[in-house]
């Protein structure tokens, strides 16, 4: 088996890499698996893999500055161009992409992704769907996105999700057949060279989020949460919200933050701080209005810490097993307030059907058996 990945925009690269490493270990001796990919760092990965062509300098890969995102599309472009004749010359069996970059705003991919199934026809195509819609996308745009989507999806032979909700969804939302469908997890994000110590609550309770912070993220749920709180329990809390955040949004949420003990860091930070950030922490906030799945939610089963997380679907199937006490209503930020009121009333610890709960998650969304899943689809096995 020639089992070709590529990521074009170098978007997810942290899932690309956990999982072909997993995979490497797992394939025989006759099989082989490539990762081609944006802005990846060679030396750090463990598997065969090439560096795809990257026209935006790494400090300035979260701009969204007009003529970052002009590069980007060119880059974009070019790099479609070389996988055409990447994949013409070697004849993968199986085409696996990662990310359609340009299908947020155009279908133009449909006339690469014809190319390539011209100049190597018997390869099978994989699209993994890291999201049924983009972010942020409101009732017009997601018009718009269908009919993108009904001009490539055509393409494929399989789809991959993440979540038995996510299929569902996805075949509703854009009339898929659900055999051209396969759930399998999203991997637990291990940090390399990381020790989880536990950590001893203080005399505030000191919650964080991270991540890129946006209204479908329920950020500003999490603030009016805080401020909702009697003022005896505001006293007891400790809030940090840590990832990039626009100017707008960041001035709406400092505005509603006054005389909170809310501290902000709008940014894109190195991940040994943000992971030295969420060990100092007790409770991992997850408030998202909208999402299919969340890399933030299964980084957090990695750090043990307690999780409180929105009644999304995808979030109540994603930590099965791990009690009421995680949920509130989604979009609902009095509901949130009084959870949070409960964990520092009643001084809650994470206790034994939590942690067992999670260590049952993380085995069973290890990148080894999110791999092994990966090996044993039908489309590959018929080739295998």
């Amino acid at each position: 088996m020639n089992y070709l990945m590529v990521d074009i925009s170098g978007k997810v690269l942290n899932y690309d890499i956990a999982l072909c490493e997993a995979m490497s270990d797992s394939i025989g001796q006759e099989d082989h698996l490539k990762l081609l990919a944006a802005n990846i760092e060679t030396k750090n990965v463990q598997c065969c893999c090439g560096r795809l062509i990257s026209l935006i300098p790494k400090m300035l890969q979260n701009s969204e500055n007009k003529i970052k995102r002009s590069f980007k599309a060119l880059e974009v472009f070019v790099n479609y161009l070389y996988l055409c004749a990447f994949v013409f010359c070697k004849r993968p069996n199986i085409l696996h992409l990662q990310w359609l970059p340009f299908l947020e705003v155009s279908s133009i991919e449909k006339h690469f992704l014809r190319i390539l199934r011209f100049v190597s026809p018997q390869t099978k195509f994989l699209l993994t769907v890291h999201n049924i819609y983009p972010h942020d996308c409101g009732d017009k745009e997601k018009i718009a996105y269908k009919n993108r989507l009904a001009k490539v999806e055509r393409f494929f032979d399989k789809f991959i999700v993440h979540l038995q909700t996510s299929k569902d969804e996805f075949c509703n939302e854009f009339a898929i057949n659900p055999t051209r469908v396969e759930v399998i997890p999203h991997g637990v994000f291990v940090p390399k060279n990381l020790k989880v110590v536990p950590h001893i609550r203080g005399e505030k309770l000191n919650l964080i989020m991270y991540g890129n912070q946006s209204y479908y993220k329920g950020t500003d749920l999490l603030v009016e949460a805080v401020a909702l709180l009697p003022l005896e329990s505001q006293k007891k809390v400790h809030t940090l919200i840590v990832g990039k955040t626009s100017p707008e949004y960041l001035g709406q949420l400092r505005e509603m933050a006054k005389g909170l003990d809310i501290e902000f860091i709008p940014e894109f930070v190195p991940d040994v701080f943000l992971n030295e950030k969420i060990m100092e922490s007790d409770v991992i906030v997850v408030p998202y209005r909208e999402i299919s799945q969340s890399g933030v939610l299964l980084l957090a089963l990695n750090f043990e810490r307690m999780i409180v997380a929105s009644d999304l679907p995808s979030f109540k199937e994603t930590l099965f097993g791990m009690g009421d006490d995680v949920f509130f209503k989604n979009a609902n930020a009095e509901n949130l307030m009084k959870l949070i009121k409960k964990y520092i009333e009643e001084n809650l610890e994470f206790d034994s059907v939590q942690k067992s709960a999670i260590e049952n998650l993380k085995k069973a969304y290890s990148w080894r058996n999110v791999a092994n899943k990966y090996l044993k689809l039908s489309i590959i096995g018929k080739i295998k």
